[in-house]
């Protein structure tokens, strides 16, 4: 019989009463139909997990004693910022998903030349916040008890700013027809699967472009600020796919899935 999961960002010792979030009540009475006496789990996003019984079964107050911890799922050796320029509608919802499920931890959406122009500040925060949802989501699902860092847009030089220091690999991802900016090999940029040959690093970020991916100052900016071109290999994914794609090439070549 499956659990349910839900999430709590503060968890009480065992034996403590939790009331769960009005969003996180209403899912568990009124979706999955559980009530007083059910056996749930919930986990805290940053690695805790523990047993929990329903107390209270009022949707609008939902209350759950704390039991026992359990031993979650264990994290990506490999701490992974994925950095993802902004979609089209709301492609980067299935981004922010597959991601989480993939273990990244962290996610900073980038505002790029050809992905539209930045949203306000709180427009921003609420993409944010819609995207955190999200990621909360897909970790339930998929038994992770970690929920990535989901950052609101940045600019574009804002991330590299951010980004150059630290002993992270820093990977630029190219498309395999895109024009060659200065720093590439002659030979077109590298697949990811030739990091094999190298150490596993202690972290990485990922830069990922739109669709119709980077434009030639933005890689050689990339590059220039300590970003490694690379590639998938010859073939073309759609902007969405990607990520999925990427993440988990990395994780079988550092043999971290």
């Amino acid at each position: 019989m499956t659990v349910r999961r839900f999430h709590a960002p503060i968890i009480p010792a065992a034996g403590g009463a939790l009331p769960l979030s009005p969003e996180e009540g209403r899912h568990l009475v009124r979706v999955l139909r559980l009530h007083t006496g059910a056996t749930i789990r919930i986990f805290d996003g940053n690695g805790r997990e523990h047993e929990a019984t329903v107390e209270q079964d009022d949707p609008r107050h939902v209350i759950v004693r704390v039991g026992n911890p359990v031993e979650p799922a264990p994290p990506p050796r490999i701490p992974v910022t994925l950095a993802v320029t902004l979609l089209k509608g709301r492609k980067l919802d299935d981004v922010v998903r597959d991601a989480t499920a993939l273990g990244v931890s962290a996610i900073v959406p980038v505002v790029s030349q050809r992905a539209g122009a930045a949203p306000g500040i709180a427009g921003g925060r609420h993409l944010a916040d819609r995207w955190r949802g999200v990621a909360i989501a897909s970790a339930k699902q998929c038994g992770s008890a970690v929920v990535p860092e989901v950052h609101p847009p940045l600019a574009y030089e804002s991330l590299l700013a951010n980004t150059q220091s630290g002993d992270a690999l820093r990977i630029l991802l190219l498309e395999p027809s895109a024009e060659a900016p200065a720093g590439t090999p002659r030979t077109g940029p590298p697949p990811l699967t030739s990091l094999r040959t190298e150490p596993a690093p202690p972290g990485a970020v990922v830069a990922i472009g739109p669709e119709g991916g980077w434009t030639t100052d933005e890689a050689s900016l990339a590059i220039s600020a300590g970003f490694r071109p690379m590639s998938l290999g010859h073939r073309t994914f759609r902007a969405d796919l990607v990520p999925v794609v990427a993440l988990t090439i990395l994780r079988s070549v550092w043999d971290d899935l």
